[in-house]
């Protein structure tokens, strides 16, 4: 695997910067309990805040661990087999993944199109565009996935190749 692609190094950057939000998320959370039971004036915009960041968070998260290839597998199998057929195995699931996340990607797209176009928002008092900024956000994530799983096939690609199968 590969990585010093410009993909991997950004997915890298990204989720290891996102992982300060949840240093934000606990600061606004804590001002909200003083304010709360403290002072007795609680905030309405913390926990809305909270959970458009904690999304953020969720969101980069797919590529930072697509880019690693550290999502769930189902180890107990894959480990079992010989090194040439992982490879084959490999290979199969990043081109199932590809077709998986070319949908996914098309179908966010559209959702955060939309999204932007009637700008979509949260619908309660401060009435922020965090819908709107989410699917955008989402569709940009599984289309970098889908980016990044080209750059895994081929390189799965080349070490079939190389090895002789």
């Amino acid at each position: 695997m590969s990585n010093n692609n410009r993909l991997a190094r950004a997915a890298r950057i990204a989720g290891d910067s996102a992982s300060y939000i949840f240093l934000v998320i606990v600061v606004i959370s804590a001002y909200e309990v003083f304010m709360r039971y403290a002072l007795g004036r609680p905030t309405i915009w913390v926990h809305e805040l909270s959970i458009a960041l904690a999304a953020t968070c969720f969101v980069i998260g797919g590529p930072y661990v697509h880019q690693a290839r550290q999502h769930i597998t189902i180890s107990f199998v894959y480990e079992r087999l010989p090194p040439a057929v992982q490879r084959w195995v490999r290979l199969a699931c990043s081109l199932l993944a590809l077709t998986f996340l070319c949908l996914l990607t098309y179908a966010a797209s559209v959702q955060g199109w939309q999204a932007l176009r009637y700008g979509e928002t949260t619908g309660t008092a401060l009435n922020w565009p965090i819908p709107a900024y989410l699917k955008v956000l989402f569709a940009i994530c599984a289309a970098l996935m889908t980016l990044q799983t080209l750059v895994h096939i081929f390189d799965d690609a080349g070490k079939l190749r190389s090895r002789g199968r």
